[in-house]
């Protein structure tokens, strides 16, 4: 718990892409643009804001950009194991109904997998060991991704590899309700000014 408490993905004064669309939902703003992702209704209506942030704070460990007068110009979180490392979060209800998360930051981002066979949760309780997780979960991930916004998946994927960061994608699983978001893994934080560095200059070689 210690180590969650110090995780600015709990820190909501630092703002994220995940809590941007999440204040769409607790404090609406009209407009089409600003209409927030399925996913995230889910999250709130179900009451698994905490469960998600929780879940990010354990799998998605942020490292400080630091700035002028070593203020934390953003965090972020750079692949485990080289490029192409994800993050997958699975997050919705088991039959009991109880709120439930599993993910892990190391996965592929070209996962795909085959159309799911039975219940999630039923077939989550019956891996054996952490290779049997990993299968089940980027197969699961992977299938929904064929059907996701291709365009965003790629421009997601894209910002992360310029940032050095991994992607975030959060699958839905409730019932019959399916449904996935994406976003880099990056908190803001300060925004840090110093007018001594700037300046104009020419550089030739």
């Amino acid at each position: 718990m210690k180590k969650l408490m110090k995780s600015p993905w709990l820190d909501h004064r630092n703002n994220n892409l995940l809590l941007d669309e999440i204040s769409y939902i607790e404090d609406p703003i009209s407009g089409i643009d600003n209409r927030p992702m399925e996913a995230f209704v889910w999250i709130c209506e179900n009451k698994a804001k905490e469960l998600l942030f929780n879940a990010l704070a354990d799998l998605v460990p942020l490292f400080p950009v630091r700035s002028y007068h070593n203020e934390v110009s953003s965090w972020l979180s750079p692949p485990p194991s080289g490029c192409a490392n994800a993050v997958f979060i699975v997050i919705g209800k088991d039959s009991k109904g109880s709120l439930r998360a599993v993910g892990g930051n190391y996965f592929n981002s070209n996962a795909w997998g085959r159309s799911p066979q039975g219940n999630f949760w039923e077939n989550l309780r019956h891996c054996k060991n952490d290779r049997d997780q990993y299968r089940l979960i980027s197969s699961t991930v992977g299938f929904y991704k064929k059907n996701h916004d291709q365009f965003q998946i790629n421009e997601t994927e894209r910002i992360c590899n310029i940032a050095c960061t991994m992607p975030i994608y959060i699958l839905v699983l409730d019932k019959d309700k399916v449904c996935m978001a994406i976003t880099p893994a990056v908190v803001k934080g300060c925004c840090p000014a110093d007018c001594s560095y700037e300046k104009i200059s020419e550089v030739t070689v």
